[in-house]
């Protein structure tokens, strides 16, 4: 029986964060104006209007690039890329063919390493808006002209979940530089999958594609090429690529052929559907705009800081587990970790510990964290008592009027806790183990949760044994 080969290539559409479009001076809000507010002549497309160039967009499209290791082209141009559909008023989109702003790159997260082939800069279209029972959409054009960075990787994935989680990391990447929110559930990045499938003995060969070589040049040592677009979360990128890798092996087995064409993911039934045949570039009668000139780009020498995976690294080596080393870097607390291990390198565990579980000690200065996490090692403090202290000492209170956790008598609560479960101690007693455990619930409820459960274990074994 044939076994089958997943290869799958993405296209990411990133809105940046700009303050206005990217070929006119509109404010760039898509999600907060009432539609079309935020538009004008070149927005609209009407006659005489002439675009203009958003220098920001093309900065952040650089540092993006530097981030990555990519080449970045000294010299660039637009074109005009055609096709009539509602949301493109201009009948035309102002987008880059054959000069992409940047070409190659990579991005390595859990010691593997993905391959960019480029990455190039657009305008958004509008939005539609579709009224359910109604025979007519709507049209939003705030979102016209947005300036939108579209990153096309090798067909560097074999799996579901890989694809999955560059797009997360690709996620963090765009974060971290400030360069767009990246939120795919408001369309601030969107995925689209070239899905093709192949006998698994297949073997590519080496040394014949160069950094930055297009897509297209190896599809032909590969399956035939699916594009599956309207791909909205994480989840649906992992669901999609499955539900198609399962599609074109049923194809392929039945003894079909896989045709080239675009299909959309429809989440509510857990499927792609033909949408048309696909086009090539021919379809889209690229040609040069004249109403832009051709850029040059001088790359300056900006350092960087560290990207997300760098980072990580650097808090797993300090001996944070992977998983809140993740969480830590993702909400930017890495700098407060660092602070406070730079006083303290024995603090590092129960730092991180304290970010992650409680986000509001993020907000406490550095000599509050620290002498905080060392007074909780000294005393013991449980959960609900550190989670207490912090929100008092936030709350105005210095650290020795915040609760502490040792407001009351444990040795007199575990008195009365054993003077009234008679029967209880004697299960104890007669070698009933779970009966300590419930003596020891007992005693974190008269204590409101506040004492430390080992010292209450203690004291409960030191009187009843």
């Amino acid at each position: 029986m044939t076994e089958w080969q997943l290869t799958v290539g993405l296209e990411i559409h990133v809105q940046l964060k700009t303050k206005t479009k990217m070929f006119c001076g509109c404010k760039n809000d898509p999600f907060h104006s009432e539609p079309n507010t935020n538009v004008c002549p070149v927005c609209y497309g009407l006659p005489g209007a002439l675009p203009t160039l958003n220098k920001r967009a093309i900065e952040l499209v650089v540092e993006f690039g530097q981030a990555i290791g990519a080449k970045i082209s000294p010299e660039t141009f637009w074109a005009r890329k055609n096709y009539f559909y509602p949301d493109l008023p201009k009948g035309y989109q102002i987008s880059q063919s054959t000069e992409p702003l940047i070409t190659g790159g990579v991005v390595s997260f859990e010691g593997r390493s993905y391959h960019l082939n480029h990455a190039h800069l657009e305008e958004d279209a509008g939005k539609l808006i579709h009224q359910s029972n109604e025979d007519f959409s709507l049209v939003d054009y705030n979102r016209a002209g947005t300036p939108l960075l579209e990153i096309v990787t090798e067909p560097d994935f074999h799996t579901a979940a890989e694809a999955k989680r560059f797009c997360q990391e690709l996620q963090r990447i765009m974060r971290h530089l400030e360069a767009s929110d990246a939120d795919m559930e408001k369309g601030q990045m969107r995925c689209e999958a070239n899905i093709s499938v192949a006998p698994s003995n297949w073997q590519p060969a080496t040394g014949e594609i160069a950094i930055g070589q297009r897509p297209e040049a190896r599809s032909q040592k590969l399956g035939t090429k699916v594009e599956v677009k309207n791909i909205n979360s994480f989840r649906n990128v992992e669901r999609a690529i499955e539900y198609e890798f399962a599609r074109q092996t049923d194809v392929l087995e039945g003894g079909g052929k896989v045709e080239h064409e675009t299909r959309t993911w429809n989440d509510a039934d857990g499927r792609t559907i033909l949408m048309r045949s696909k086009e090539t570039s021919a379809d889209y009668r690229y040609f040069p705009e004249p109403d832009l000139p051709r850029v040059k780009i001088e790359v300056g020498t900006k350092k960087l800081s560290k990207l997300p995976e760098a980072q990580r690294a650097e808090l797993e080596a300090l001996g944070v587990s992977r998983g809140l080393a993740e969480i830590i870097v993702d909400k930017g607390w890495q700098q407060i970790l660092l602070a406070l291990v730079g006083r303290n390198k024995q603090l590092v565990r129960e730092a991180a510990t304290a970010l992650t579980d409680y986000p509001n000690f993020a907000k406490l200065s550095l000599d509050n964290q620290e002498t905080l996490l060392k007074v909780r090692h000294e005393k013991g403090w449980t959960k609900v008592t550190f989670s207490q202290v912090i929100d008092d000492v936030l709350g105005g209170k210095s650290l020795d009027e915040a609760a502490v956790g040792d407001e009351f008598d444990l040795e007199q609560v575990v008195k009365d806790v054993i003077a009234a479960n008679a029967m209880v101690v004697n299960d104890f007693k007669a070698g009933k183990a779970p009966a300590l455990n419930f003596l020891v619930g007992q005693v974190m409820a008269k204590t409101k949760g506040q004492a430390n459960i080992q010292n209450v274990r203690k004291e409960l074994e030191g009187i009843l044994k």
